[in-house]
């Protein structure tokens, strides 16, 4: 029977044989080797077991029934994995088993109720994996649980899935229909609502719209400026904000900062304030915020104070650093674009989408 592993009987001592006694644990081995040989725990009888009692020695009583539970666990274990209905046969090799083992009530509840855990959970994953043929209410049905009773396990199941895909998914930065739909009809299968936290479905929004980005058909977004003859708009993101190229002055205040101010000769005072070091930084800068729009042939930066329009023909290049585009224009100018940092990948995915489909 599953769960049971064959055993070696233990081997009377000189002191045993010469005062007569035997080992008697070898009567639990030889019901443990038993069970390891037959199919079914219902071929262990009431006479089998006093046999193998009455031959070492034996008797039922507490410095044994630790095994006997273990024994029983085992049988129990194999048929809430196993059992197809609430009225299979299987059941009764438990109850068999218990009897002639001679365990109290109380330890049979907590031992099924363990072995229904552990095997409800066994089925739950072989529900994903299409290795259980029951539904999920048939296996409810099984176990006598309704759908509150083990939502929680389900949940889990599905999430301890979810977690190894999640990998895949955000290792690719891609979530396709597909994989949507996969991890639906698992919910569906466990009987479990289609959710997740913000954070995570955040995530999976952005690798959803990379994957609509290179692979759903460019769309053809309606404008309210005019375009060009042939000209469809594929793309539009607003709370573009406009950036150029500064150089700025800032005090060096790192000592204030880090509250270690030192005296020396890179401080002076004035009046009652201490002046720091100046120095300057390169730095990209938002000067304006407005919309971007992508079609077939420009580039249009649009706001109340802009317009910018870069031909797709003069671009020399383009480029994607964090959360800024830069277009690069045979003129040797560049624009630069901020978005928020999902909607920067996506855009610059369609951006590089357009011009592929252009070539």
């Amino acid at each position: 029977m599953n769960g049971f592993e064959k055993q070696e009987l233990e081997t009377q001592g000189m002191m045993s044989k010469l005062f007569g006694s035997k080992p008697s644990t070898n009567a639990l081995i030889e019901i443990n080797n038993f069970l390891a040989d037959n199919a079914k725990a219902t071929d262990l009888t009431a006479e089998l077991v006093q046999g193998f009692i009455k031959a070492w020695g034996a008797k039922f009583d507490s410095s044994n029934i630790e095994n006997r539970s273990s024994m029983y666990r085992k049988v129990a274990d194999h048929v809430y994995l196993s059992a197809q209905s609430k009225d299979d046969a299987v059941f009764n090799e438990a109850q068999h088993l218990a009897s002639v083992l001679e365990l109290p009530e109380n330890l049979q509840r907590l031992a099924d109720k363990g072995a229904k855990k552990v095997a409800y959970f066994a089925r739950c994953r072989k529900l994903i994996s299409g290795e259980e043929p029951l539904s999920i209410g048939e296996i409810n049905t099984v176990f006598g649980y309704d759908y509150e009773d083990v939502y929680d396990i389900r949940t889990q199941v599905f999430h301890d899935y979810f977690n190894k895909k999640f990998d895949d998914i955000a290792e690719a930065k891609r979530f396709s229909p597909d994989d949507e739909q996969a991890l639906r009809d698992i919910c569906t299968k466990l009987d479990i609502p289609y959710e997740f936290k913000p954070n995570i479905q955040n995530a999976l929004d952005k690798y959803r719209y990379l994957w609509s980005a290179e692979n759903s058909p460019l769309g053809d977004i309606q404008v309210d400026f005019p375009l060009n003859e042939g000209e469809i708009c594929h793309a539009a993101a607003q709370q573009a904000g406009y950036c150029e190229h500064k150089t700025v002055e800032k005090e060096d205040n790192y000592f204030e900062l880090t509250r270690k101010l030192e005296i020396d000769e890179t401080i002076s005072f004035k009046g009652e304030k201490i002046e720091y070091p100046r120095f300057t930084e390169e730095v990209t800068a938002v000067v304006d915020v407005g919309y971007l729009f992508f079609t077939n042939q420009r580039v249009i930066y649009l706001s109340n104070k802009l317009a910018k329009i870069i031909d797709l023909n003069e671009l020399e290049a383009a480029d994607l650093s964090v959360n800024i585009i830069y277009f690069y224009q045979k003129d040797g100018s560049v624009m630069a674009i901020k978005f928020n940092d999902d909607v920067a990948e996506v855009m610059f995915a369609i951006f590089k989408r357009i011009l592929s489909e252009r070539q």
